[in-house]
């Protein structure tokens, strides 16, 4: 009965253990996707800058270093905060702004459905 009993546990610890090396392996995932982003959001942010300095307009210069410095500023959120602390600060937003949380959502709804229709056809 006692080998049941051992047999039992550890058959139980199995899928846990399973469970948790899961978990690891999608948070790493999540945590190098997060990364990368923040990457891209840099990279973004110098060709932006590139572009506008050859084209030689002034007003585009302004507005173009403008953009990169938030695309910079999002890439350092990116890397400086885990995703929790950016589900407090989520949460936080959409609690002192309701409104402009809807339309934002509603936005970027209206973007993804867009981008997925292109991706059928």
């Amino acid at each position: 009965m006692s080998e049941d009993l051992e047999y039992g546990a550890a058959d139980g610890a199995r899928p846990r253990s399973s469970l948790r090396e899961a978990r690891r392996s999608v948070m790493q995932r999540a945590y190098a996707t997060k990364e990368a982003a923040a990457d891209q959001l840099i990279t973004a942010a110098e060709r932006i800058r590139a572009e506008a300095l050859r084209s030689g307009d002034e007003v585009a210069l302004r507005q173009a270093n403008q953009l990169a410095r938030s695309l910079e500023r999002a890439a350092v959120y990116l890397h400086g905060h885990t995703f929790d602390q950016m589900t407090g600060d989520a949460t936080q937003m959409v609690q002192s702004k309701p409104w402009q949380a809807v339309i934002i959502a509603f936005l970027l709804g209206a973007v993804f459905g867009r981008s997925l229709r292109r991706g059928r056809s």
